[in-house]
């Protein structure tokens, strides 16, 4: 039978006109001819990272042009450990250089900007020119300085992170360029407290402000009043800190990691979530338990929180005006209590379940207790353990408890006893062991625990289950991670 070649299609390299039938009929090669338009399939490359649309271009000469009006020019870590540095400033060059768009949405840097700072000053001004959205500029190390007049040629910002960066910020006649900013994350940034307060009362959109090991202030007001978009504030790793104040009525999520500082924190009655792990300095004084106690007054509305043996410690039953009571605080909607026990002096399992008592709806309740042994002196044995064995009191609500760092010691294993008796619909309660290698539990003692607290539990479906610091699976973790800055 005689072989036919078949004709060879006509290869299309132009855009067709934008009413082309795009049905799959007719000469030119269908991989050229999609379903959709070349106009859009265009608009939708411009919004891929730019060396992901640099591949996708690649597929056919039809979209060589697509690259240089991208919208994402993200140059960031995964890009930066593959490419030597002159070879990223060559791309980076060659991106901004042809780049024919109006607008550059994202521009994320990941670089060593020593002996490059001339570089790095004309792309920030190509950006400023195309009215950039979100400035992320990751350095490795200190050396470039985001001057005032590049700041003030971003109109249209609306997210600036700095990581290992100087910032300049433009005068006052001209702060009118950055009041679009919503997003303000630094890390390894020199931050005074003129600079916190300028950017406050000329960025009314601001959202929400992340300062990560930064230095330059003792005292951080967060004057927000008149802000009504305000939602986030994060503060890490500021060792020279001493006040904090929050005075703002919009906001929702705050996280404090450092050592204690007086906080105060106004009316902020939407605030739903805290992290406060608040860790005592060894050249600093230790805070009067009753300034926490007011802490944990200024939070009534909280749903999830996670805070440091500290708060216990200074809601616990002690002399207040010359009388012996009970702190006066409720964390009415409270669901999920996160306890970090790192740097606790005396606290014990009364005031852990003090603390609970004041949890009417609690759910979640996770305790970290690596290194840490719980103060069981003669007060606990004389007064404090006995009350807990009269404690007309359930926790109804709570359904998972998740103990990290357990070492089945007898004062552990008193808190343990109340848990599991007051917890009376409690469905599971993990166990983590700790990471010290020193610390085991030997199989021989794994029935006589089974034993006991099967004979605690309250709940009779509630689930005990021991995993190594190795082989965590626990499928419930807090919301909260300690892990959440670097």
């Amino acid at each position: 039978m005689a072989n036919h070649r078949q004709p060879k299609r006509a290869r299309r390299d132009t855009l067709p006109p934008a009413d082309t039938d795009s049905d799959g009929d007719g000469d030119s090669d269908s991989t050229l001819h999609p379903i959709l338009p070349y106009n859009v399939i265009d608009h939708i490359v411009s919004f891929l990272p730019f060396m992901v649309a640099t591949q996708v271009c690649k597929l056919s000469s039809a979209f060589k042009h697509a690259v240089n009006f991208s919208r994402s020019l993200f140059f960031g870590r995964d890009v930066a450990v593959r490419l030597t540095r002159d070879n990223l400033v060559k791309i980076l060059n060659r991106a901004f250089d042809s780049h024919l768009g109006k607008e550059i949405f994202t521009f994320t840097l990941h670089i060593d900007p020593i002996e490059v700072e001339t570089s790095i000053d004309k792309w920030l001004r190509h950006c400023a020119n195309k009215e950039i959205h979100h400035l992320d500029l990751y350095f490795l190390r200190f050396g470039y300085t985001l001057n005032a007049s590049t700041v003030a040629g971003f109109t249209h910002l609306r997210t600036l992170k700095l990581v290992h960066c100087t910032l300049e910020l433009p005068p006052q006649n001209n702060f009118h360029s950055m009041s679009p900013l919503q997003h303000l994350i630094l890390s390894h940034v020199p931050v005074t407290s003129d600079m916190l307060r300028l950017l406050l009362d000329n960025c009314r959109r601001l959202q929400r402000i992340h300062l990560l090991h930064c230095g330059g202030f003792s005292r951080v007001e967060i004057n927000a009043r008149e802000h009504r978009a305000f939602r986030e504030f994060r503060l890490a790793a500021c060792k020279h800190l001493e006040v904090l104040v929050i005075d703002s009525p919009t906001i929702r999520s705050l996280y404090y990691s450092g050592p204690v500082p007086r906080i105060r924190i106004v009316e902020a009655f939407q605030l739903t979530e805290a992290y406060l792990n608040l860790k005592p300095a060894r050249n600093r004084r230790y805070l009067s338990a009753s300034e926490l106690e007011r802490l944990a007054v200024d939070i009534p509305n909280v749903t999830v929180l996670t805070t440091s043996a500290v708060i216990p410690e200074a809601l616990t039953t002690r002399f207040r005006g010359g009388v012996f009571d009970e702190a006066r605080y409720g964390f009415l909607n409270l669901k999920e209590l996160q306890l970090m026990m790192e740097g606790g002096l005396f606290c014990n399992p009364y005031d852990i379940v003090m603390l609970m008592t004041r949890c009417p709806l609690l759910e979640r309740l996770f305790i970290d207790m690596e290194d840490y042994n719980f103060e069981c002196g003669a007060y606990w044995e004389l007064h404090q353990m006995p009350k807990l064995e009269k404690l007309d009191c359930y926790f109804d609500r709570l359904k998972f408890i998740r103990l990290k760092g357990f070492k089945f010691l007898q004062s552990e294993l008193n808190l343990v006893n109340i848990l599991l008796k007051k917890a009376i619909n409690l469905e599971a309660l993990v166990f983590v062991t700790p990471k010290n290698p020193h610390t085991r539990l030997y199989r021989a003692y794994v029935p006589h625990y089974s034993q006991l607290f099967l004979s605690w539990k309250a709940s009779q479906d509630a689930k005990i289950v021991l995993f190594g610091h190795t082989n965590d699976k626990s499928r419930v973790r807090p919301i909260h991670s300690k892990s959440w800055y670097r």
